[in-house]
């Protein structure tokens, strides 16, 4: 009877929650921090070749030019972010955000060379030594993952808060802006890959507020972000240059302060 009880009181004190007038938040500007879960889509790493691989008693040349790839999978990592903008009467905000997100690899699979699967290649393939029996496959050596990746973004965004008549308000938002990438590919703890590219990016939002005070909210957000290009990254192991995606959902919480207009 008791767990029937509290079941039943949970939406009613949302509902109670909701209709709470509102605090009236005052227009003009505001500062606010965030941090959550950047959750990373699979790169479809793709590049190719930018010298000739010379050929060796085991292997044949690679010519420059030839298409190289890869797929990597990341680990769920953290977000975090730092927010100053200024609230309209009519509802709409600008605003500009700095905003840092970080995730380990978890593997890579699927190496192609021109097209073709490797992964079950002797790995000398791509180190130029001896063939060997002995030696792992290409797929055994970048399973393993390891590595990161971190992204650092200057963006300006827009968002529309609806009103409600209570202290819980929803909102949409877009914003535009720049970003460097940050990767780190060490599979195995081999060096293939440690360099940093910039692009333009682009990211979506939806939330929702509630207003503790007149001068205070805290807020729930989705974020989808993601850049315009693949960051173009040089490989350490092979005279290739990899161009690797960012694509993250975030899904953060923070606070905003307003000190009126």
């Amino acid at each position: 009877m008791t767990n029937k009880i509290n079941r039943s009181l949970i939406p009613a004190a949302a509902i109670a929650l909701a209709a709470i007038p509102s605090a009236a938040l005052a227009d003009g500007p505001y500062v606010g921090v965030s941090g959550g879960v950047a959750l990373p889509e699979d790169s479809t790493n793709a590049g190719e070749f930018d010298a000739d691989v010379p050929a060796t008693p085991d292997f044949g040349a690679i010519p420059a030019g030839t298409e190289l790839g890869w797929n990597t999978q990341f680990d769920t990592g953290f977000a975090i972010g730092g927010q100053a903008g200024y609230a309209f009467e009519n509802g709409f905000r600008l605003e500009a955000e700095l905003a840092y997100s970080e995730y380990d690899v978890d593997s890579h699979s699927g190496l192609t060379v021109g097209g073709t699967n490797i992964d079950g290649a002797d790995v000398a393939v791509l180190t130029r030594g001896p063939a060997d029996a002995a030696n792992p496959t290409v797929g055994d050596v970048i399973a393993d993952g390891q590595g990161k990746v971190s992204n650092f973004g200057v963006f300006g965004n827009v968002y529309y808060d609806i009103e409600t008549g209570s202290a819980f308000k929803p909102y949409v938002g877009a914003g535009i802006g720049y970003q460097w990438v940050d990767v780190d590919y060490s599979p195995s703890g081999v060096a293939v890959g440690d360099d940093n590219d910039g692009t333009f990016a682009y990211q979506l939002m939806a939330g929702a507020s509630f207003e503790l005070s007149d001068s205070a909210e805290v807020f729930g957000q989705y974020t989808w972000r993601d850049t315009t290009e693949e960051a173009d990254v040089p490989l350490t192991l092979l005279p290739a240059t990899l161009g690797v995606e960012s694509s993250q959902s975030i899904v953060s919480a923070g606070v905003r302060f307003h000190f009126g207009g």
